[in-house]
């Protein structure tokens, strides 16, 4: 079971969506549970976790770009495709990391392409997501890429693991964390840091925040440096149909 939620003020669109939804299931024999919501509010006291969220970003009461921002504390797996009828406000969204973007008014085909790409990633053996073996304080140290937000070297060959809720201490330098991560998402903005960009909430001049309010800083000799990488990255999430 896919579980789906269209978060939409406009009952028509919520109705051209669940029929691209309906057929695709069948022509697939896939089951997907939908439910609807008219207003940001509605869909973020649900509750509920989702495996995809058809947002509009420009609704009445909380727009799409701010449930998304609060949604996201909740539930940082489900992936979320903004329907509008602006293209230029996917510049806007990098913060939440859409998994897609539709401009209206747009074709049940179009739909069909975003329920591919779900059932494809969702076929993955996640099972495998890539884990890395650390030297904790304790002993071996295993923890999944996606759950670590920043990596902080504190001297004397000691780290900071953070991840959403929790912290370890491990032995090693920075240099030999790069040397373990396959990952395009870890960047170094401070020679002190390396983050997950995945779980980055906001960036000011020289200061960045994650979305469990840890903070970074930015060295100014890298910064021209991390707004590339952070570009890239950016560009990797944000694509339009």
């Amino acid at each position: 079971m896919i579980n789906i939620a269209i978060c939409d003020d406009d009952n028509d669109i919520i109705k051209t969506l669940k029929e691209a939804i309906s057929e695709y299931s069948t022509s697939n024999s896939l089951e997907f549970k939908v439910q609807s919501f008219g207003c940001g509010e509605k869909l973020l006291e649900s509750k509920i976790n989702f495996d995809l969220v058809f947002l509009d970003i420009e609704m009445s009461g909380i727009d799409g770009l701010k449930t998304a921002q609060l949604f996201r504390q909740m539930d940082r797996r489900a992936k979320i495709v903004y329907v509008t009828n602006h293209s230029e406000c996917a510049l806007r969204s990098y913060a939440v990391h859409p998994f897609d973007f539709v401009v209206k008014p747009f074709k049940k085909e179009r739909i069909y392409s975003v329920l591919n790409e779900l059932s494809h990633y969702l076929s993955e053996d996640t099972e495998n997501e890539a884990v890395i073996q650390l030297k904790g304080e304790d002993g071996p140290l295993l923890l999944s890429l996606r759950n670590i937000y920043v990596f902080e070297y504190t001297g004397n060959r000691r780290i900071t693991v953070y991840t959403k809720s929790e912290k370890y201490r491990i032995k090693g330098s920075l240099s030999d964390i790069f040397s373990l991560i396959n990952s395009e998402s870890f960047v170094s903005p401070h020679k002190s840091f390396i983050i997950n960009m995945e779980h980055i909430d906001k960036l000011n001049s020289f200061t960045l925040y994650t979305t469990n309010g840890i903070e970074v800083p930015v060295a100014q000799k890298k910064l021209k440096e991390f707004h590339n990488e952070f570009s890239r990255f950016i560009k990797n999430y944000i694509r339009q149909g």
